[in-house]
């Protein structure tokens, strides 16, 4: 017959509390990241339906009008920049995951930066931190556009214009309609360079 002694009982003892102690570390590891990331939707859903709403949705439509009719800079401009400012800040502190904003809000922020961009910079010559976090989001988010396949990043004026046309019909309580996203033309093979060589 086999004889356990004392020690034995309490090491074998000690390696069970120790693998229990590690699954229920990991665990709760997993347990984390599940409600980080459920928390992270839950704030994007949150700055979706504010951007649908007013008082936001009037700032889109006026500022869609004042740029359609030439005013450099308006307010709600300023306004809509500062909703953006807070998006970046929320990014930059892991509240809200930046493939998911350029998801949701990638197509506004990159039509409002390039036309308001000379607006940004002169705020920025008076004071560097003026909407620091959405130019630096704002960089973060072209290269999410580039991976993507997509060119919506650099819109021409044409586009701008037309993005302020659209704007300028936005009502509170308005779905977000995203727009389909420019893409480079794939490659089919024509575009390599023919070898002259002769046969």
């Amino acid at each position: 017959m086999i004889q356990i002694t004392a020690e034995e009982v309490a090491a074998t003892a000690h390696c069970v509390i120790a693998v229990t102690g590690v699954v229920a570390v990991v665990f709760a590891i997993f347990e984390l990241s599940q409600k980080r990331q459920s928390d992270k939707i839950r704030h994007l859903l949150e700055k979706e339906r504010e951007f649908e709403r007013d008082p936001i949705a009037r700032w889109r439509r006026v500022c869609a009008e004042k740029r359609l009719k030439g005013e450099e800079f308006p307010s709600e401009g300023q306004d809509l920049l500062n909703f953006f400012e807070t998006i970046g800040l929320l990014v930059r502190r892991k509240f809200l995951d930046e493939h998911d904003v350029w998801s949701c809000f990638g197509y506004w922020m990159f039509n409002v930066y390039a036309d308001l961009r000379d607006g940004i910079e002169q705020e920025q010559r008076d004071d560097g931190s003026y909407y620091l976090d959405f130019c630096n989001l704002i960089e973060r988010l072209r290269k999410i556009e580039i991976e993507e396949g997509g060119q919506g990043d650099r819109p021409s004026k044409d586009e701008i214009r037309e993005f302020w046309e659209d704007e300028a019909k936005v009502s509170d309580g308005q779905p977000v309609r995203k727009k389909a996203r420019k893409r480079k033309p794939k490659s089919t093979g024509d575009d390599k360079p023919k070898d002259n060589k002769p046969q």
